[in-house]
């Protein structure tokens, strides 16, 4: 039987944000990738771990594991490209990086949450089961 937790619960919300970023422009969920292509293959995987973690829970701590390194990954990219951006702009003169606003801060502050409960909840399940395996 499917257990619901706020990760699963969270992945399973990805169609609400994907149609919030695609459908409106406000990207809080993934605000680092800004091609909507790109967006909307994070958000294609994203429903599938959240259907994996949803339809076999025993596996949801190593979804929760792979994602939270991904979220990660991504969010650091998000804050420091345009920082390390800056100094090619202001010596070409061209337009500065895009400031990190007030949607990169939401961004930061949800999937940073999450990535720390899922990675938290995720490492203590996944050792819990590691006599065990997955099963």
């Amino acid at each position: 039987m499917p257990r619901w937790n706020l990760v699963t619960a969270y992945y399973l919300a990805t169609p609400a944000f994907a149609v919030l970023d695609l459908g409106f422009g406000v990207p809080v969920r993934v605000w680092g990738l800004h091609d909507p292509g790109h967006r909307a293959v994070y958000y294609a995987i994203v429903i599938l771990a959240g259907l994996l973690c949803w339809s076999r829970p025993k596996v949801s701590p190593w979804v929760g594991m792979v994602e939270s390194v991904v979220n990660l990954f991504l969010l650091i990219l998000s804050v420091l490209l345009p920082i390390w951006s800056l100094p090619d702009a202001l010596q070409a003169g061209g337009p500065l990086p895009h400031p990190l606003g007030a949607l990169a801060l939401v961004n930061v502050a949800l999937s940073g949450g999450i990535m720390v409960t899922s990675f938290h909840r995720s490492s203590r399940l996944a050792l819990s089961t590691r006599n065990g395996g997955l099963g």
